[in-house]
């Protein structure tokens, strides 16, 4: 991330509503502590990909690329394609059966690869301004609605950003993600 991340306050951002989200939304998911680990891995790297993106080359697939491609020394193989994927699907298309590496995954790693990846749109959404203007305070979760309670200002373009991200995060948890700012 220190090499190639051109706007590490976003992702830091963004690494801080995920692992909001994740923990929020625990016993929905029941995923592991290591789960988070990679989870938090994925927000980091994100966006690493803009440092190589071209137009045939878009940045989620770059960084997703960058992130396979990278010689790491405590993730297994098994977690450096999770990582790959969160990185992929944290935009544009939802993970796709006609995707090779995502076909090659175990059923319950995809289960759970739906839920991460869910998690990170919806956290990248509540930063797309790249300005860290907002900030987790509570969830309410009511029959089919995530209401994301938040601190802060100027929340049109998150709002903007849940609809038109939260579609992985409502087909993974049966809830529609929306915003509140509270004071």
């Amino acid at each position: 991330m220190k090499k190639l991340e051109r706007e590490p306050a976003h992702v830091q951002h963004v690494t801080l509503w995920a692992a909001f989200l994740f923990r929020e939304l625990q016993n929905f998911h029941q995923l592991s502590p290591t789960d988070e680990e990679l989870l938090v891995i994925a927000s980091l790297l994100h966006d690493t990909g803009w440092s190589t993106a071209t137009d045939e080359k878009p940045h989620h697939k770059e960084s997703a690329r960058l992130i396979r491609e990278h010689q790491w020394k405590n993730l297994t193989k098994q977690q450096i394609t999770m990582v790959a994927l969160l990185a992929r699907y944290h935009r544009k298309n939802p993970p796709s059966p006609l995707h090779q590496r995502y076909q090659n995954l175990p059923k319950e790693r995809k289960h759970a690869l739906h839920y991460l990846a869910g998690i990170l749109r919806v956290a990248d959404a509540l930063d797309r301004s790249h300005r860290q203007n907002l900030h987790p305070c509570k969830l309410e979760l009511r029959p089919g609605v995530c209401l994301i309670q938040s601190k802060g200002t100027d929340p049109e373009e998150a709002i903007f950003g849940l609809e038109r991200k939260g579609d992985l995060f409502q087909n993974a948890f049966s809830l529609q993600p929306f915003l509140k700012l509270v004071s």
